[in-house]
């Protein structure tokens, strides 16, 4: 019988020896090493993340909260190694989301959407 958590496993292995995956690495290394763009970077989690809180309790944020928001990812503009990640993390997401639909196609087939 297979035990399709070693595959898996060897799969995020092989993830982090992608160009991708190594981009993105030294792009978040160098964010880490630039003080103001990981400020900023950081208000802007914390300020998503009140929105993505309203959000789930099914309220509407704050106008104060998403002008806030918004004004941070106004400065993230300003700062290379934040976009410069942002574009990184980007063909990540790209990578996995093409690595779930090869992961879900069996699905897809029983449903007959191959």
């Amino acid at each position: 019988m297979i035990n399709i958590y070693d595959n898996v496993n060897a799969v995020a292995a092989d993830l982090r020896e992608t160009a991708q995956y190594k981009t993105l690495r030294d792009a978040v290394e160098a964010l880490n090493a630039d003080t103001a763009a990981k400020d900023v970077f950081q208000r802007f989690q914390a300020a998503q993340m009140q929105i993505n809180q309203a959000m789930q309790a099914g309220q509407e944020p704050e106008a104060a909260q998403v002008a806030e928001w918004q004004e941070i990812a106004g400065e993230m503009d300003k700062h290379d190694s934040l976009k410069k990640m942002m574009e990184a993390e980007q063909a990540v997401n790209q990578l996995l989301m093409e690595i779930n639909n090869i992961i879900t196609k069996p699905i897809a087939e029983l449903y007959g959407q191959d």
